[in-house]
C-alpha cells in the first residue's frame, strides 16, 4: 500500500462551466490618468471629448453609443446607417449616455447568461434590437446602478474579447472558413 503513486484529482484541466458560474475578475485600470479608459474597463458616463473643433456634441455622443454597441458580443462588426440614425435620435431625445450604456449591457447580459438548454437566439443585427430595453431603463425612476453595470461589464468582457479575436482572425485569414464558438459555447458557421 505504501508503494502506490499519489492519486491525481483530475487527469486533465477542468473545462469552464457556464459564464455566470465563473468568478468575477477585477476590471483593469487605464495605465495613466491622462489615458482614457477603454470600453472594456469603464462605463461611459459622458460622451468623450471632441476630436477637433468640427466635432459636435452630437457626433461625440453617436460615436460613444456606436462604440459600445460594436464592442458587445453578438453584434455586427460595423454600424449601419440605421444604427447611426437611431443613435442621433437618442441624442435628440436627450437620452443620457449612462442610460444607453445600461440598456446595452443589460440586454446583452440577458442574452449571454441564458440557460444553455434554451433555444439559441438569433444574432443582433441592428441597434433597434435594444429599443425596448432603452424604454425600460428610461421608465425606471432610479438611475442605473454603476456598480451593477461594472459587474455586467466584467461578465461580458471575455465574450467581447472573443469577438475581437474572431474579427482579428478573419482579417488575418480572409479566405478561410472556420468553426468558432458562439456566446453559449455552440459551434457556429454563420460567418460572424
Amino acid at each position: 500500500m505504501a508503494d502506490q503513486p499519489p492519486k491525481r484529482s483530475r487527469p486533465y484541466p477542468s473545462r469552464p462551466g457556464r459564464l455566470r458560474d465563473q468568478p468575477l475578475l477585477p476590471l483593469p485600470r487605464a495605465s495613466s490618468a491622462a489615458e482614457p479608459a477603454s470600453l472594456s474597463t469603464a462605463i461611459q458616463m459622458v460622451p468623450p471629448p471632441p476630436r477637433d473643433e468640427r466635432d459636435s456634441p452630437e457626433q461625440s455622443y453617436v460615436r460613444a453609443v456606436l462604440a459600445r454597441y460594436l464592442w458587445l458580443p453578438d453584434t455586427p462588426s460595423q454600424a449601419s446607417r440605421h444604427d447611426r440614425r437611431l443613435a442621433k435620435t437618442l441624442f435628440q431625445r436627450g437620452v443620457p449616455l449612462i442610460a444607453v450604456e445600461a440598456a446595452l449591457l443589460l440586454a446583452t447580459a440577458r442574452r449571454a447568461l441564458r440557460e444553455p438548454w434554451l433555444a439559441r437566439l438569433p444574432r443582433v443585427r441592428a441597434l433597434h434590437y435594444y429599443l425596448p430595453v432603452f424604454q425600460e431603463i428610461l421608465d425606471n425612476p432610479r438611475d442605473p446602478d454603476q456598480e451593477y453595470l461594472e459587474c455586467l461589464l466584467r461578465r461580458l468582457r471575455p465574450l467581447a474579447a472573443l469577438k475581437a479575436a474572431r474579427l482579428q482572425h478573419q482579417l488575418m485569414y480572409p479566405n478561410t472558413k472556420s468553426d468558432f464558438i458562439g456566446v453559449r459555447g455552440e459551434s457556429r458557421r454563420d460567418g460572424y
